[in-house]
């Protein structure tokens, strides 16, 4: 990085974003969610492999429980200083620096908040670090002592994470900002590699211990990755901290109620794992291995959320109204287009899945029958869920903090009351449906306060294309489910699940042909987007 003064720097327009047209943008949103997508789903596939090789070296062992207790220090301490909220609350500052052309500003106030962002995690890297010991013995009261001792001596190793996740998420944003997302996607596949190479090199020779420095060496490779992409931005560097800037009061008026909102969603996760607790054995491990599936696909959302976030940043601060209606709706419909058949097909079609996924060794028949229904009622959920990434984020970039903690908090209070009430009927799975029910309340009320927000939304039409979508789903899947249902079950399991997962495929051609026969705009995008990406490859 180029280091200079902020008075040394002329101020110049010449890398300002250049104004394109609606459907350009529309389609560098989209590819952007696609790149965004494919580095999540190589993260997911390197996060499989690495359990697998970390379970195989290490079992259910005590030296493992050390790394895990070890690793909920510098994880959670980053989830409130430095984690995703920062990044959040950042990016439309720097969006709105970006769009009025301001480069050589956005580069300094850049440089300040990530000044002392380092600051505060460097000085909290250094106190965990001293207090290694009294942290695990008071974390970790009820295992034995050398356990104690054990994860002490990982959290020294690993606590430098937390500076090094600092730095990371201002990257992260920068290249947001800056609508470079290449290095963003391939976050979670360096962490993986970073983990499964010190296990594979370093376990036969210190043992455990391998795991905490693969991490630490997954997240520095993080950290270089964005380096590097950052660095070919040619960014002007400032090493000062200037508290007084306007920009960094904003960011702190943004980042409390963003951290708020995901401590809430936090304690609500530890709410449904304990109240789960009360039910029948392996039922949070029910929950937990339906939201794994379920994640998959909502990670979507996740990926347009952050795709679409700098856009709606640069159209909102440029009060470009219109473009920003169209985009919200646009990116709404294509969740809705995507995942209303993953969301009837998951519900006929859960036990196959599951059991195709996780149906060997231990997890027998009962275990995916218990799951099943877990994976059912999160379904349900699906679309509303993914719709909460995006719509949090139009808020966000509006400044408008406080509405999603508000809906968030009020959710929260629901949600364990549904959970209540439907544990009664549903056991487990009733938790897994008043977290969908949550969800599509919250989701229905955050749309409507957007309406007021930004002119043109028309939610009229989306409900219209909410209602088509469900219908071309509900015949698919129904078909999909019918047909399968000739087919004999008195069969090997194996078989049997491959041939179900296959007709819930079926069911998705049967979905997608139905759309373009019905001229769905989003199925001839989709095709016409495959259609060049072949022609390329």
């Amino acid at each position: 990085m180029e280091l200079k003064s902020r008075d040394e720097t002329p101020s110049s327009n010449l890398h300002a974003p250049r104004p394109v047209s609606q459907s350009l943008s529309l389609r560098r949103i989209f590819s952007f969610t696609t790149i965004l997508a494919l580095g999540f789903i190589l993260g997911r596939v390197s996060g499989l492999a690495r359990e697998m090789i970390v379970s195989a070296s290490f079992g259910l062992s005590a030296d493992l429980d050390a790394y895990f207790l070890a690793y909920t220090v510098p994880t959670i301490i980053n989830n409130i200083v430095a984690g995703g909220s920062i990044t959040v609350a950042v990016l439309p500052v720097f969006s709105r620096y970006l769009a009025r052309g301001e480069r050589t500003e956005f580069w300094y106030v850049a440089s300040i908040i990530t000044n002392f962002v380092l600051l505060v995690t460097g000085g909290l890297t250094l106190v965990g670090m001293l207090l290694a010991a009294p942290t695990m013995a008071l974390i970790g009261a009820g295992v034995a002592p050398t356990t104690q001792t054990l994860a002490a001596a990982m959290l020294v190793v690993m606590m430098p994470t937390l500076l090094l996740n600092g730095a990371l998420n201002m990257l992260l944003a920068m290249l947001n900002a800056l609508d470079r997302f290449w290095a963003p996607a391939l976050i979670f596949l360096a962490l993986n590699l970073g983990i499964i190479a010190a296990v594979i090199l370093l376990a036969p020779i210190i043992g455990v211990h391998a795991v905490a420095w693969g991490f630490l060496i997954g997240v520095a490779a993080q950290v270089a990755l964005q380096f590097f992409a950052v660095r070919a931005e040619q960014p002007r560097y400032h090493w000062r901290i200037d508290l007084r800037h306007p920009a960094v009061r904003e960011v702190a008026r943004a980042f409390i109620p963003i951290t708020v909102l995901s401590i809430v969603a936090q304690i609500n996760y530890t709410v449904d794992r304990a109240m789960a607790g009360t039910l029948a054995p392996g039922s949070i491990s029910a929950l937990a291995y339906a939201d794994t599936i379920v994640a998959t696909f909502y990670m979507l959302g996740i990926s347009l959320g952050v795709a679409v976030f700098p856009s709606l940043s640069r159209m909102i601060a440029t009060n470009d109204h219109a473009n920003t209606a169209r985009t919200v709706i646009a990116s709404l419909r294509m969740l809705i287009f995507i995942l209303a058949p993953l969301t009837l097909l998951l519900i006929p079609f859960a036990e196959p899945i599951i059991g195709l996924i996780f149906g060997r060794g231990k997890f027998d028949a009962y275990a995916v029958a218990l799951t099943a229904p877990a994976l059912a009622m999160y379904a349900l959920g699906l679309i509303a869920t993914a719709a909460l990434y995006v719509l949090q984020r139009v808020l966000y970039a509006l400044r408008d903090n406080l509405t999603p903690l508000i809906v968030g908090a009020f959710a929260a209070i629901a949600h364990i009351a549904l959970n209540w009430v439907l544990m009664r009927d549903f056991a487990h799975a009733g938790i897994a449906l008043s977290t969908s029910l949550t969800a599509i309340v919250s989701a229905l009320a955050l749309i409507a306060i957007l309406a007021r927000q930004v002119r043109g939304l028309e939610l009229k039409t989306l409900t219209i294309f909410l209602l088509r979508c469900a219908a071309l789903a509900i015949i698919s899947a129904t078909l999909a489910a019918w047909c399968y249902s000739f087919v004999p079950q008195n069969q090997d399991a194996l078989i049997a699940r491959i041939i179900g997962v296959a007709f819930a495929g079926l069911g998705g051609a049967i979905y997608f042909v139905l759309a373009l026969a019905t001229r769905t705009r989003e199925s001839q995008m989709l095709a016409h987007f495959a259609l060049n990406l072949f022609k390329r490859t």
